[in-house]
C-alpha cells in the first residue's frame, strides 16, 4: 500500500474497488470524469490515450471496472502525474500507462503507439475568462493556459488515423465552437448526450464521440441526470456499484 501523505486523501470508491489518492488542496476530480468514461467505448484490443489524465481517474476507474485495455494517461503537470503513478499502483492495473510531457510536444512519438481510441476531461474555460481559480493545479486543469481547445483538437487528429474516435466531455455553450473546431481537422460528431442537473434544468455539459473521417451521420442520445432531488439518479449510482 502507497504511503498516504498528510496533504493527501485516499478516497475509496465503487464498493471498495477503486481507491484513488488526491492533494486535499488543488485540483480533485470531479463527477465529470466517471461520466466520462461510462460514455467511452472501446473494442476488443483497441488502444486508448488519455490526455490530461490529472491524478489517473479514468484509466484507472475503467480498469477497475472490467476493461483489459492498454490505456495509456499524459500528464503535463509533476504532481499529478506523481498521484497517477501512485494510483495505478494501488488499485494493481497492469493494463494502465501514465506519461509525463506536454501533448503539444508528442504527437509524432505517440503516433506511432497506433491508438484508436482518445478521450479527455479537458480545460473547459478560454484563457483570461471567468473567475480565476487558487492553486496552479487547479487552475492548469480548469483554464485553456497550456492545452486550447484547437491544440487538443490537432493532437487527438495527428495521434489517430482514420477511423480512429475521439471522446470529450464539454460546456453546452461551447458546443458549436467544438464541431467547428473538430470538423475542421476532419472529426465527424457521432454521438451526441446531453447532461443535466436535473430533468427539469436545462444541460450544462455534453459527452460526444467523433470519428476521424467518419460518415455525417449523428446520434443524439437520451438525456443524462445527475440527480433526482439531492440524490443521484438510479444511472449515476449504477456507474459507482
Amino acid at each position: 500500500m502507497e504511503s498516504i501523505y498528510r496533504d493527501e486523501t485516499l478516497d475509496i470508491l465503487c464498493n471498495e474497488r477503486l481507491k484513488i489518492i488526491q492533494k486535499k488542496k488543488g485540483y480533485r476530480f470531479s463527477i465529470d470524469a466517471i461520466i466520462l468514461a461510462n460514455f467511452i467505448t472501446l473494442k476488443r484490443h483497441e488502444r486508448a490515450l488519455d490526455i490530461g489524465t490529472g491524478c489517473g481517474i479514468i484509466p484507472i476507474y475503467m480498469s477497475v471496472m472490467g476493461k483489459t485495455n492498454r490505456i495509456t494517461g499524459v500528464e503535463i503537470q509533476d504532481e499529478l502525474y506523481e498521484l497517477a503513478i501512485k494510483n495505478k499502483e494501488i488499485n494493481e492495473c497492469v493494463n494502465v500507462d501514465f506519461i509525463k510531457g506536454d501533448i503539444r510536444d508528442m504527437a509524432d512519438s505517440l503516433r506511432a503507439m497506433n491508438f484508436r481510441v482518445v478521450f479527455s476531461n479537458p480545460p473547459f474555460t478560454k484563457e483570461n475568462t471567468g473567475r480565476r481559480c487558487p492553486g496552479k493545479s487547479r487552475l492548469l486543469a480548469r483554464y485553456e493556459s497550456t492545452l486550447s481547445l484547437d491544440s487538443l483538437i490537432n493532437c487527438a487528429s495527428s495521434i489517430l488515423s482514420d477511423k480512429g474516435r475521439l471522446y470529450l466531455i464539454y460546456p453546452v455553450k461551447r458546443l458549436g465552437e467544438l464541431i467547428y473546431t473538430a470538423k475542421n481537422r476532419r472529426f465527424e460528431p457521432k454521438r451526441i448526450r446531453f447532461v443535466h442537473p436535473r430533468s427539469d434544468e436545462k444541460a450544462n455539459l455534453f459527452l460526444i464521440e467523433f470519428i476521424k473521417n467518419g460518415g455525417i451521420e449523428i446520434i443524439i442520445e437520451k438525456p443524462l441526470y445527475i440527480y433526482e432531488n439531492i440524490y443521484y439518479t438510479h444511472e449515476i449510482k449504477s456507474y459507482y456499484q
